[in-house]
Formats: C-alpha cells, structure tokens, sequence
C-alpha cells in the first residue's frame, strides 16, 4: 500500500481550447479542494479569454497544435509529482472530501492483489440525459463496467502507473482508452468513484464521428488491445442501445444512442476524414510567463478508409 497525504503537493494538468465558459468555474471548484498543487496546462491556442483565466490562477501554460493525445503527452512530460490529477476545463466538482476520498483509495490492493493506479473521479450529471442513462442501465446490469470505467477528463494518477507512456499524436480522441491498456500493462488497475458535480459535456452526438475515427487510428497502434473497445463501440451499440431502451421504455433513449452509433461507424469507415476536429491553429501572442512548446511537424499516418 502506498501512503499519501493530503498536504502532499500535486500536479494538475489540464488541456484547454477556447475553455473560458467553465474554466474559472472548474478551477475555483479545485483551489477549494486541492491546496497544495501546481497547474500545468497545455493550451491549443484559444482565442476567447481562456489565456487570461489561467494567468489569474498562476498556470504553467504550453502550447500545441496537433491533437488531444499529444497535449496530455505533453502534461505528463511536463509533471514530476508523484501524484497527478489529469482534469479537464469543463469538469466542476461540488462534493467536499472527494479528493481525500480519491487519494485514500490510489494505491491500494484491488480485489485481486492488483494496486490501483488510477481513480476517475467521475461527476454525477454528465449531460447528455439520454447517454448517462445508457451508460447507468448497464452499469447496474453488470457492475464491473462502472468499476473498469475510465477517462482521462477527471483522474487522479500514480506517477509510476503511467511511467513511459508515450501517447501517438495521431490519437486526437481515444486516448483515454491508451492510457488506461497502458496502466494494466504496467501491473496496476482504475477504479471509479462517484462526486457530486458535472462535467459540461457538449456535442456529444456530433463527436461520434471523431471517436469512430480515432478507435480505427487506435487498433491500428494497439492492434486486438482495442477490439473490446471496437466490437462494443462500433458494432455491439446499436443492440445495446436497444436492449437498454426496452428496459427502461424509453425510446429517446434509443434514438439518440443509434444517431451516435451511427456517428462512430462513419468514423470508424472514414478516419481520415474525421480523425480531427477541425481547429483554427494561429497562434496568439504568448503573455508574459507562458512558455511554448514547439515540436518539429510530422506526418501522421492515419489508417486509409
């Protein structure tokens, strides 16, 4: 068992993009609850008051024009504590104690002797409505799923769980899913743990498409690793979709889930069309302070359709 406390100081590593709607909000939630930590964010040049917000709570700010995967790549390059809190800037967090709750449990003996490396702090309301109750139908059908869940939007780290980890750039979602296969081979396991919060999760449906892609861009790095991910994603969700709607009688339920579904399958067809978001990557001028990252571009090699 590994020993904490929560004087302890952390690393919190946030990527950002035009964050300025939830990000004070986000972090204030923090700063109540975790005192000691410094903020370390890698920006992907936002244009709408997002810089502004983070020199207010005294970030460490990087910059990167690629993709999501290597801006948390960049966040774990750039950390050295020995606990890290990978939290997005649309995570608000209400619950008092959730972070003595989270770090008494990081480190500890799992069921099966595994420690764990990772805990998702997982906010109760995650809009949308009607993919919350897909996911909690069958989170009380078999519970293990809400156990395994993970995410990179809300998670506390061990440091030696996620030691050499090296995220391809051309995941520019899925990456949670890398890092979570990464965890297991190092030995250790996540949990999950409900707070009271939200995590303002927009365009959910409209998103679809860009994690199909980054699932095929995925499998072709990782290989059958990410055929669960693949058969439950791509070609298992229209019938989980169903049985879920049967179950709870609710057949918004069900149309919003095929639409999705739908999403990832053209995703998933046509990676090279939608493997990115498409992101305006002029750079602003830098305040004093921040610091940029520049690496040498590369080419991506994405999957052919």
């Amino acid at each position: 068992m590994i020993m904490h406390t929560r004087q302890e100081r952390i690393d919190v590593l946030m990527p950002t993009y035009n964050s300025a709607r939830y990000l004070d909000s986000a972090l204030r939630s923090l700063e109540k609850s975790v005192s000691s930590h410094r903020l370390i964010v890698v920006d992907h040049h936002s244009k709408d008051g997002t810089l502004e917000v983070l020199k207010k709570h005294k970030a460490d700010v990087y910059f990167d024009d690629k993709s999501l995967g290597n801006a948390r790549q960049i966040l774990f390059e750039k950390s050295s504590s020995r606990v890290l809190l990978m939290l997005d800037s649309d995570v608000v967090i209400y619950e008092r104690g959730w972070y003595e709750k989270a770090i008494k449990l990081l480190g500890t003996p799992s069921e099966d002797g595994r420690l764990i490396g990772a805990v998702v702090i997982l906010p109760r309301v995650n809009p949308p409505v009607e993919l919350e109750k897909f996911k909690r139908f069958w989170w009380r059908l078999l519970p293990s799923l809400h156990g395994d869940f993970f995410v990179t939007h809300s998670t506390l780290f061990l440091r030696d769980s996620i030691k050499g980890i090296h995220i391809p750039e051309q995941l520019g979602a899925a990456e949670d899913v890398y890092v979570w296969l990464h965890i297991r081979k190092r030995g250790y396991v996540s949990r999950t743990i409900m707070v009271d919060g939200i995590h303002h999760f927009t365009l959910s449906e409209k998103k679809g498409r860009w994690m199909g892609a980054n699932l095929r861009i995925l499998q072709s790095i990782v290989g059958k690793e990410a055929l669960q991910f693949v058969l439950r994603n791509v070609f298992f969700y229209p019938f989980l979709a169903f049985v879920a709607a049967v179950f709870t009688q609710d057949p918004g339920m069900l149309r919003y889930n095929i639409r999705r579904w739908f999403g990832y399958l053209v995703g998933y067809l046509f990676p090279k069309r939608y493997w990115q978001i498409n992101r305006d990557s002029t750079s602003p001028s830098r305040s004093q302070g921040q610091a940029a990252v520049h690496r040498n571009p590369s080419k991506l090699v994405i999957p052919e359709s």
